[in-house]
């Protein structure tokens, strides 16, 4: 799917625009055409916040990011159309044919979702998110500003996937293709979790939380490894001469991407039982 990337006379309007303290009223007016177009852009696929990019990383498009900020500046809050609410930003068109919108799920527009994604109620999914195909976001979740949802995903009722907006350059929550996340997560802070991993429902982890894996005893920060299965823990630090229990997700084995994501962590969890 081809993006915007490599137009530079874009970028360099954008970088320009949002770069402006004090907007004149004909530069406020060009710069929302050419927001709306990466508006479209975005609803469409064709420009993405994060895209992959050489040896399995990821790249952030921070004027992609500028752009939306641009968007919350110069749009006015008015009443929108699709129910009692007023807004900068309005919900995204969403057809039958593509995919399955539960009521009540608020999507915003510059948002993607690919074929087949399903959406329950009710769920939001902020600008800049990218959900791919196949991916399943069940009840009460957040799919946060920016973040990026791989294909096949399953993302567990009552999960917050966290907005990462500002700084521009910084990485959004990315989860990768075939991740299972079970219900009542958190995964915020520009977390990545790589394909095929399995979260325990209740885990929370931040950029700055240590997963602790036990096969090779190391803590790992900011990802979770490929294939990990991931489940809720805790470890016992000395503060001022007390004992104190700190959250501390733990990687207890990898699966075989060829189980079934829900038969690994039963497994899993039996053990801990």
């Amino acid at each position: 799917m081809a993006t915007m990337t490599t137009d530079a006379k874009t970028v360099e309007q954008i970088e320009a625009f949002f770069q402006m303290k004090d907007m004149g009223k004909d530069a406020a007016a060009e710069a929302l055409v050419l927001v709306e177009k990466i508006m479209d852009g975005l609803d469409a696929g064709t420009v993405q916040v994060v895209e992959p990019c050489a040896q399995n990383r990821w790249q952030v498009n921070s004027w992609v990011k500028k752009a939306i900020l641009l968007y919350f500046r110069l749009r006015p809050i008015e009443k929108m159309p699709e129910g009692n609410f007023v807004d900068k930003i309005p919900l995204k068109d969403v057809t039958a044919t593509m995919n399955r919108v539960v009521p009540y799920s608020s999507i915003r527009r510059g948002s993607y979702l690919a074929p087949k994604v399903v959406v329950m109620a009710p769920s939001f999914i902020n600008i800049g998110a990218y959900v791919d195909e196949g991916s399943m976001v069940d009840s009460l979740v957040l799919v946060g500003s920016c973040a990026r949802i791989g294909k096949n995903v399953h993302l567990g009722a009552g999960t917050m996937i966290g907005g990462v907006l500002e700084p521009p350059n910084a990485n959004p929550v990315i989860v990768e293709d075939g991740a299972f996340v079970g219900g009542s997560c958190g995964l915020y802070e520009g977390i990545i979790v790589e394909k095929n991993a399995v979260i325990a429902a209740g885990t929370i982890i931040t950029g700055g939380t240590p997963i602790l894996d036990l096969e090779t005893g190391k803590e790992i920060f900011g990802r979770v490894p490929e294939n990990a299965v991931v489940v809720p823990g805790g470890r016992t630090k000395e503060v001022n001469g007390r004992q104190i229990v700190l959250q501390t997700p733990v990687i207890v084995k990898r699966r075989d991407p060829k189980v079934d994501a829900k038969l690994v962590l039963e497994d899993s969890l039996r053990v801990f039982s």
